[in-house]
């Protein structure tokens, strides 16, 4: 995974809401979550699946591999 790829997660802990930023992207998460490690899951997931980490980052072979920032 590129550095510009680095993966970070802001929670909000009243609104329960995630927001993922990707490089210079960011991707507020669909649903509310009740934990910062659920979020992350979620997050993880997002990247793997909707934004195509799953063919772009060779190294990893899971969803839960890449590496996510806890903001």
């Amino acid at each position: 995974m590129r550095s510009e790829e680095n993966l970070q997660l802001h929670f909000d802990l009243l609104s329960h809401r995630a927001l993922l930023s990707c490089g210079d992207r960011d991707y507020v998460l669909p649903d509310s979550y009740p934990t910062k490690e659920m979020a992350r899951l979620a997050a993880q997931k997002f990247a793997w699946e909707t934004l195509g980490l799953k063919d772009r980052a060779r190294e990893f072979t899971q969803a839960s591999d890449l590496p996510v920032w806890l903001r």
